[in-house]
């Protein structure tokens, strides 16, 4: 049995499958790595991905999120939010977010893709709007993407379009958001990436493959919503758009091509609740606990 972990996008609401996994580390008494054969992370689930890899434990991420989150998406007011993203495009420093990650993988912070003890994969979008899949460098692959800085995949990932600038990879150039550049729901290329079929590039059977999608809460409202009435809700709204058909599009294709290979894990949100919305963090930790309790990790994985 091979197992892949597929962990979505969706910034603070990463609390969500951090503690999903907190819970498969003490049901099992092993870190994530340990159990997994391939992971895969967009946005705040390439966050979660480098710190796996790199065999940080849930606990230790978790911390991360609730206590560095308000400086990750600081300013916290609206208007000051706002008036930043008028005025420079983008509401948070990204540069914050990378120190955040630096401290987060403290000696391992130095890592490249290739350095990672099992198969994984970073998504993220170049500046031409191409989408990237960081990965090891394989002879089955074009052999590029390997030698890209950890930190520096994940946190361009992470940069979601108008909440943080592009980052610079060194030797690649700078990229953006995994979610609306490339894919919000990383599972179809995870799959693409770790199968060793026709058209992917993986040395992992699919009949003898375990695939667990993770996201990050999801909300459905009770009736359509009005139209956005000015231009920074629209600008919402196209991005949030663009991350929804990209989780939809992706559970399809992956049904399409591998039947009953996907276990999705998402848990229901009260709210539609923002991906920087860090007066959330209590709620987040409260319905991400209560979804961790009911899973059985040693049934789902067939430990």
């Amino acid at each position: 049995m091979k197992r892949l972990l597929s962990i979505q996008g969706g910034g603070i609401r990463g609390i969500i499958p951090c503690l999903a996994l907190a819970a498969l580390e003490k049901q099992t008494g092993k870190l994530t790595r340990d159990i997994f054969d391939f992971v895969g992370g967009t946005s705040t689930g390439a966050l979660l991905t480098a710190t796996i890899v790199a065999g940080i434990p849930a606990t230790t991420s978790l911390e991360t999120y609730t206590t560095s989150g308000p400086k990750i998406f600081s300013p916290t007011n609206s208007l000051e939010r706002k008036a930043k993203l008028i005025l420079s495009g983008n509401m948070f420093d990204n540069k914050v977010l990378h120190q955040v990650v630096v401290e987060t993988l403290g000696a391992q912070a130095g890592m490249t893709i290739n350095d990672s003890p099992i198969g994984m994969m970073i998504t993220a979008g170049n500046m031409l709007g191409d989408p990237w899949y960081f990965v090891r460098d394989a002879p089955t692959n074009a052999g590029t993407t390997g030698k890209a800085p950890l930190v520096d995949a994940a946190v361009a990932s992470a940069c979601a379009t108008t909440y943080q600038a592009p980052w610079l990879i060194p030797g690649f150039g700078y990229f953006a958001d995994g979610g609306t550049v490339s894919l919000a729901d990383p599972v179809y290329q995870l799959c693409v990436e770790a199968f060793n079929t026709k058209d992917c590039y993986g040395d992992i059977d699919p009949a003898e493959a375990l695939v667990i999608s993770l996201g990050t809460g999801t909300y459905t409202p009770p009736t359509i919503p009005p139209p956005p009435g000015d231009l920074l809700s629209g600008i919402s709204w196209v991005t949030g758009s663009l991350v929804s058909s990209s989780k939809s599009l992706a559970e399809q294709a992956t049904d399409r091509q591998w039947p009953g290979i996907r276990q999705t894990f998402n848990a229901p949100l009260p709210s539609d609740i923002d991906e920087a919305d860090v007066n959330s963090i209590p709620l987040l930790v409260q319905i991400g606990t209560t979804a961790a309790e009911a899973l059985d990790w040693a049934t789902i994985l067939k430990l």
